[in-house]
């Protein structure tokens, strides 16, 4: 599929390069119940990002390198889309859409994708606490601040302010869709100085 095809190439690069971002987390190969919190806590950051992010089960930091393995036979079988989809929106709200994609990587270990896409209208906020230690609090929004890898909650104005401009910029662009779908037209511009100067 198309959607995949970009998503595995996104994956490589991120692979080939080793290095996080705002839209790319790698994980250690690890079963869903070991991951979950931190799944769940990166996937609502990066649903706040324009164009999403990817988390990259199966590389993990081994000093200043990567041990890039894959995600091992008995945790991948841990994993169910179902699953984790329901564990991520028992927390996101409103709900994310994900994806769960295998990918290959360069006739070597498999890696396991998770595609978080961006989130609709309206940004995505904690509904409730987590456990202890989790790092998921009610009411809280999670960002991916630019320049870092790391998920955190909304700290300074500065990173407010890019999520609600993505969310004005959204929510501007269904109401131009939903005039364009009713037939409504945008008022031809006011031309007083034409008019004075027509025929002259």
């Amino acid at each position: 599929m198309p959607g995949h095809r970009a998503l595995q190439s996104r994956v490589h690069s991120a692979l080939d390069t080793c290095v996080e971002s705002q839209g790319v987390d790698f994980k250690e190969s690890a079963a869903m119940a070991v991951l979950q919190y931190k799944l769940i806590r990166t996937a609502m950051a990066m649903a706040n990002l324009r164009d999403g992010g990817v988390i990259v089960i199966g590389a993990s930091e081994r000093g200043p390198s990567w041990d890039l393995t894959g995600i091992s036979e008995v945790h991948l079988n841990s994993y169910a889309v179902d699953e984790l989809v329901d564990a991520i929106n028992r927390f996101a709200s409103p709900p994310i859409a994900v994806e769960l994609v295998l990918v290959p990587y360069r006739a070597g270990p498999s890696f396991l994708a998770v595609n978080i896409r961006e989130f609709g209208e309206t940004p995505i906020v904690c509904r409730r606490d987590g456990p202890p230690g989790s790092g998921l609090k009610q009411g809280l929004v999670y960002v991916r601040p630019p320049g870092v890898a790391r998920t955190s909650e909304v700290r300074t104005a500065d990173e407010m302010h890019d999520l609600l401009d993505l969310a004005a910029e959204k929510r501007a662009r269904r109401i131009l869709e939903t005039a364009r779908r009713i037939g409504m037209q945008a008022p031809a511009p006011d031309r007083p100085f034409d008019d004075e100067l027509e025929g002259l």
